[in-house]
């Protein structure tokens, strides 16, 4: 793919069937996995794709995710996603990029992923200027999602235990470990059908911590808030994998 310099990037489609939940319109996970795939394909197109990094022996970590949803979708609507890197110092170890998603003009939601690159070799956390991310790059500098990101504080019982699975196969991406968005559809999976297509969703913030792997026991954690749920995942050993901020309006 032709390397550039431009700080933006759009790719336009359809609300397609596989983007869809039970109500035939843009799922709340699937814009996660949109998010995801429109980062993937600008930093490929920057030099900074996932086989670059390999060589490079680094590796993006997503740390924090949010995304603020404004309007609904149906299926086989036109869809546009686009992405923009935040100015990042080059001293900074922890970098953001923003996202929107559109539908026939309308802003259907606005995102923002923290991101941190992560020497393979040695275990460290890499700083800007030495991820290999380009120095030079024509920014898109149009601010969204502006609020700090926030974490769960709540504390968890054993009676807020709504879901208990293993890792699959299905979860697992290139890195080996489960994918980012998998912690998020294994969160909703908590609502059936109905209580999830009933809840007006504001904002679903995800913060990420230790990795699970294929053959993992995880459990589900899901409790209510006056002004939504916050959720955890976690291993056998006690650790979070994830835990969410699901805000209603």
């Amino acid at each position: 793919m032709e390397q550039t310099k431009s700080g933006f990037y759009r790719r336009d489609g359809i609300v397609a069937p596989s983007l869809c939940d039970a109500s035939f319109r843009l799922g709340i996970w699937q814009q996660f996995s949109l998010i995801q795939d429109i980062a993937a394909e600008h930093a490929e197109r920057l030099g900074v794709g996932g086989a670059a990094m390999n060589e490079r022996g680094a590796f993006w970590l997503a740390v924090h995710t949010r995304l603020e949803f404004f309007e609904k979708a149906d299926m086989m609507k036109p869809l546009s996603v686009s992405t923009w890197p935040v100015r990042t110092a080059p001293e900074d170890l922890r970098m953001h990029r923003l996202y929107r998603i559109e539908s026939e003009g309308r802003t259907l939601a606005e995102g923002r992923t923290e991101w941190m690159v992560l020497n393979t070799g040695t275990g460290r956390l890499l700083r800007a200027r030495d991820s290999g991310f380009p120095t030079d790059m024509d920014y898109h500098d149009e601010p969204v999602v502006t609020a700090p990101f926030t974490r769960v504080t709540e504390p968890f019982s054993e009676g807020d235990l709504c879901l208990s699975r293993t890792v699959a196969r299905s979860d697992i991406d290139y890195g080996r470990h489960m994918n980012n968005v998998a912690y998020v559809r294994t969160m909703l999976d908590t609502f059936d059908c109905a209580a999830l297509e009933a809840l007006d969703v504001k904002s679903f913030e995800i913060r990420y911590g230790e990795p699970c792997f294929e053959g993992e026991r995880i459990g589900v954690f899901r409790k209510a808030t006056d002004s939504g749920f916050v959720f955890a995942i976690k291993k056998e050993n006690g650790k979070t994998a994830a835990s969410a901020i699901l805000s209603l309006r």
